[in-house]
């Protein structure tokens, strides 16, 4: 094989990633002008304007929640794949991930550098295998997480819609089934951790959601508020859009409209869960900076070496 075709590899891989970034980029301008083109900007006004502050801290307690389950179950499962993370540096790192998440295409990017990244926080075996152990770990915990997001919402759907229902259950089925290619070396008590976590998680969400229900459209019979969050937040899972915008605006839309409620206003507590959400990730761009800082830093005094010498 030649040289240039071998240089070329990278390249190409590049730029598939970024055409798919573009149409995911794409996909949630669309969806969001749609919202624009039926209801204008009144719905982001609206659900920004419905935030009070203590829901705002609130919703940062919760997103605060969901992010150290999810390190806890991150680290238990990375265990079982020889890597060893301290609680507060897997806290650091999941929450840097949900930033990246929620602000680039896909919602996966910020979980690829959280497996790929070489910090001396975490300590791997030694060997070739290290940084396959690092994506199985994220992979693993990433879709035990997706499968409750969709078992949840094939729960609610079965009854009032179920063909939604069927493919959402099929969804849980299938990932559950990539995830135990990297979970079955976990014993069963540890696994059924990894279960229960994944579950709080989901609920910290799923809570969030309600929130927004409760300080968005108070009209609505909050008895109803927990299944519309689940099936809005499972829209979240499909990695189409930037941060989920566009698909769980959708979603949400639609499972109010199936439970005999107004769509606009399901869009509008869609926007403020999303509000909520961002908000809640921002303390990961803290993290983010203290931790690409010191790297810049040693770059730039790696590159006035290289000159001096």
């Amino acid at each position: 094989m030649s040289a240039s075709l071998v240089a070329d590899r990278p390249r190409s891989h590049r730029g598939r990633v970024a055409a798919v970034g573009a149409l995911q980029v794409c996909l949630t301008l669309g969806l969001l002008g749609l919202v624009v083109a039926r209801w204008g900007l009144s719905p982001f006004a609206t659900a920004a304007g419905a935030l009070p502050w203590w829901a705002v801290v609130a919703g940062l307690g919760l997103g605060a929640a969901g992010v150290v389950f999810q390190a806890l179950r991150w680290r238990l499962v990375a265990r079982h794949h020889h890597i060893s993370l301290p609680v507060g540096p897997a806290v650091a790192r999941c929450w840097q991930a949900a930033f990246l998440n929620s602000v680039l295409p896909g919602g996966v990017a910020g979980d690829a550098l959280r497996a790929a990244d070489d910090s001396s926080d975490a300590q791997a075996a030694d060997g070739r295998r290290a940084l396959a152990s690092g994506f199985a770990a994220v992979a693993a915990e990433r879709l035990v997480g997706t499968t409750v997001v969709l078992v949840a919402a094939a729960v609610v759907l079965v009854g009032p819609v179920p063909p939604a229902g069927v493919a959402c259950l099929a969804g849980a089925v299938v990932t559950a089934a990539v995830a135990w290619r990297w979970l079955r070396v976990l014993p069963a008590g540890d696994l059924a951790a990894v279960v229960v976590l994944s579950v709080a998680g989901w609920a910290a969400f799923v809570g969030m959601f309600v929130l927004a229900v409760v300080v968005v459209a108070p009209d609505v019979d909050v008895s109803l508020a927990p299944g519309l969050a689940t099936v809005s937040v499972a829209a979240m899972s499909v990695p189409a859009t930037v941060g989920g915008w566009g698909t769980r605006e959708a979603a949400a839309g639609w499972i109010f409209t199936v439970r005999g409620l107004d769509m606009g206003t399901g869009v509008t507590v869609s926007i403020g869960y999303g509000i909520l959400a961002l908000l809640s990730t921002l303390p990961g761009a803290v993290v983010l900076a203290l931790r690409t800082v010191p790297r810049l830093r040693e770059v730039g005094r790696a590159r006035t070496r290289r000159r001096g010498e």
